[in-house]
């Protein structure tokens, strides 16, 4: 069979990262795993009339608005709050505080401005996770050099941001700026905990008379070996009626328990018309 046509841009299936800015946030959190294909359909009405003796009229589009769908699996409080406009309130319940987290150390080799987790454990012999709801404590974190250690110093040498996608809630991030000895990311980072108090359980509530939706924005963010992007971003979003299911499987079933999401993306007015209801980057050769 002959070839009917040059023209072949093939994008093959390769997942998507997912993240949502909810309402007056400055960034994107990271949703975490999902469990199923990211979809996104644009919906709008028509209008169109046959007239009695001048044809059809022009066809007429408005409410324009894009529904979608995914599955969450990544069952991080915090991040469903984040999507629930408004919907849902995560309270934290705090355990005693903790004065045995290990010494961590991050590898020479370590890069500028990458945020590295902070891997809060229990303790030496208790490798369970702390999570926490405050900026964690530091005694000290330092440069180890053989004659003597380099301690750095918070808001120059080092930043702890918040990162839902680390296991404490927390990441570090460093710069070379003011660091005196030579060569410091070849060289091994300790990072020691002061003492700390951890997230015991978190609870999310819901249930109002009336609420009022805070729209958020979605971010489908596909990047390939290459470093190229495709982003499609839904820049004013609510969820849907039946947005969230609390599903509980039976022991006889496979995979994961899983968080089905739905919602709806409308125009936000405050854009330029014409780019009101999303956009859609694709960098050359992306795949």
């Amino acid at each position: 069979m002959p070839v009917q046509t040059t023209s072949k841009n093939f994008l093959f299936p390769d997942g998507c990262q997912v993240l949502v800015k909810e309402y007056g946030a400055a960034t994107y959190t990271d949703l975490g795993a999902i469990n199923s294909q990211v979809s996104n359909t644009i919906n709008f009405d028509e209008n169109q009339i046959e007239t009695a003796n001048a044809g059809t009229t022009e066809k007429q589009i408005n409410n324009m608005k894009v529904e979608g769908s995914f599955t969450l699996i990544n069952w991080d409080m915090s991040v469903l709050e984040k999507i629930s406009g408004g919907v849902l309130t995560n309270t934290a319940t705090l355990a005693a505080a903790n004065t045995d987290i290990p010494v961590q150390s991050i590898a020479g080799g370590w890069t500028e401005h990458t945020l590295y987790d902070l891997d809060m454990q229990t303790s030496a012999t208790d490798s369970t996770a702390l999570r926490m709801s405050v900026q964690p404590t530091l005694t000290t974190v330092k440069i180890d050099i053989a004659d003597a250690d380099e301690a750095l110093t918070e808001g120059s040498d080092y930043n702890v941001v918040a990162n839902a996608n680390s296991s404490s809630g927390w990441s570090i991030q460093f710069s070379t700026t003011a660091i005196v000895v030579e060569n410091p990311t070849t060289l091994i980072i300790t990072i020691d905990y002061g003492s700390n108090t951890p997230i015991a359980s978190e609870t999310l509530n819901a249930g109002a008379s009336t609420v009022i939706l805070n729209p958020l924005a979605f971010r489908f963010k596909h990047t390939d070996e290459n470093g190229a992007v495709r982003q499609l971003d839904l820049h004013s979003v609510d969820p849907n009626s039946g947005f969230l299911q609390f599903n509980f499987k039976g022991a006889n079933e496979d995979g994961l328990e899983e968080l089905p999401i739905t919602y709806m993306a409308k125009l936000d007015s405050s854009l330029t018309s014409g780019h009101q209801l999303f956009s859609f980057l694709y960098e050359a050769n992306a795949q």
